[in-house]
C-alpha cells in the first residue's frame, strides 16, 4: 500500500493516540476500585493495543484486513452496579469521564482519517476501528449509567 504524506501523517497521529489510549487504560485498570471496572479497562487496553498494531502495520505499508462491522471484541457482559464506597465510586467516575473523553476524541480523529484515505481497504480498516472506538465509548457510558455516574 502506497501512502501519501498526509496519510502517513494521519497514521502517525493515530499511532500516537492509540499508544496513549492503551497506556491510559492500563493506568485506569490499576487505579480503578471496582473489580468489574478493572476488568473492563484491561480488556479495552488490549483492544487499543490491537488498534495500535493495525495502524503500525499500515504505516509499514501493509494492507489492513479489518472491515466495518468486524469487531475484535467478544460479547461484553451487562454492566453491574459497583459494590464500592462512595469515595471509591467518585474516584472511578473520574477515570471513566477521562477515558470517555479520550474515546470521543480518538473517534473524531479516525473520522477525519476515513475521509482522507483513498485506498478502500485502508478506509474500511479505519472505519472498523472507529466503530470499535465508538463501541468502547458506549460500554463506558453504559457502565456510568448503570452506576448513576452519567447525566
Amino acid at each position: 500500500m502506497n501512502l501519501t504524506k498526509k496519510e502517513q501523517s494521519l497514521l502517525k497521529d493515530l499511532q500516537n493516540e492509540e499508544k496513549t489510549c492503551a497506556e491510559k487504560y492500563h493506568k485506569a485498570a490499576e487505579a480503578a476500585c471496582d473489580p468489574a471496572l478493572q476488568q473492563m479497562f484491561a480488556r479495552l487496553e488490549k483492544a487499543e493495543q490491537n488498534h495500535y498494531d493495525t495502524v503500525t502495520s499500515m504505516l509499514a505499508g501493509e494492507t489492513p484486513t479489518l472491515k466495518p462491522g468486524q469487531s475484535q471484541n467478544a460479547k461484553r457482559p451487562e454492566p453491574q452496579r459497583a459494590q464500592v464506597s462512595r469515595a471509591e465510586k467518585k474516584s472511578d467516575a473520574y477515570l471513566l469521564a477521562d477515558v470517555l473523553a479520550t474515546e470521543k476524541f480518538v473517534s473524531g480523529v479516525y473520522n477525519t482519517a476515513v475521509f482522507e484515505f483513498s485506498d478502500p481497504a485502508a478506509r474500511n480498516a479505519l472505519a472498523a476501528i472507529q466503530q470499535q472506538e465508538q463501541q468502547h465509548g458506549k460500554e463506558i457510558a453504559d457502565y456510568m449509567t448503570a452506576n448513576g455516574l452519567y447525566c
